[in-house]
């Protein structure tokens, strides 16, 4: 008995030993599920599917201190701020394809109306080491979000990266025919003690087949 209970852990170790040395941003390599791993089966089934909408970017000219507002209780009604422009709006179609319960494969295609310029995107959610993660590939960088719920249909994706500075917090809710975004922002030389200089909104819906 007590050889069998040895031989168990030390499988349970080279399994997470092997998924340890899989790098982050690897998005073609399935991580070995872990026990630990677990508790996030099927977390991101209900993204299964192709959406279709509208990512609109905007502007606080009107920042106030950091303290003054709730920057992880955020809904809609954040965009009703004095001093939020729109500055930008995009046209987005995202493709999710889950590999296994713990394996989730997108493809993003972004359409900027303003420039006819169309940027195609691959990345995955995926679970590894415990985490959720998000790892998508831009033409121009790897972008990584470490992942938490909050209830069954949210999702909370942020990342706290310094040298150069961005720092993201975006809450992702669904539906079996709805997908919505709403988060923040700061980037390069943008100062963390304001209120987030940039804004974000998407409204997604969920294209059936005919």
């Amino acid at each position: 008995m007590k050889r069998w209970y040895i031989c168990v852990l030390f499988i349970s170790w080279i399994n997470s030993s092997c998924q340890d040395k899989i790098a982050i941003d690897n998005i073609d390599i399935i991580p070995t599920t872990t026990e630990k791993d677990k508790q996030y089966a099927n977390v991101f089934k209900i993204l299964d599917g192709t959406w279709k909408g509208e990512f609109v970017i905007y502007k606080d000219q009107q920042q106030v201190p950091k303290n003054q507002i709730d920057l992880k209780n955020i809904s809609r009604s954040n965009l009703t701020k004095k001093g939020l422009k729109q500055i930008n709006a995009i046209q987005v179609e995202q493709i999710y394809t889950s590999t296994n319960p713990y394996f989730q494969q997108v493809v993003i295609t972004d359409f900027y109306p303003d420039t006819d310029q169309k940027i195609i995107s691959k990345g995955v959610n995926k679970i590894q080491n415990g985490k959720m993660w998000c790892v998508v590939k831009k033409p121009d960088e790897t972008v990584i979000h470490t992942g938490s719920t909050e209830g069954d249909y949210t999702i909370i994706w942020q990342r706290n990266e310094q040298k150069p500075q961005k720092i993201e917090y975006f809450k992702e809710t669904v539906s079996s025919d709805s997908y919505e975004i709403i988060g923040w922002g700061y980037y390069q030389n943008d100062d963390p003690k304001l209120s987030p200089p940039l804004w974000f909104y998407a409204k997604y819906k969920k294209q059936f087949q005919k």
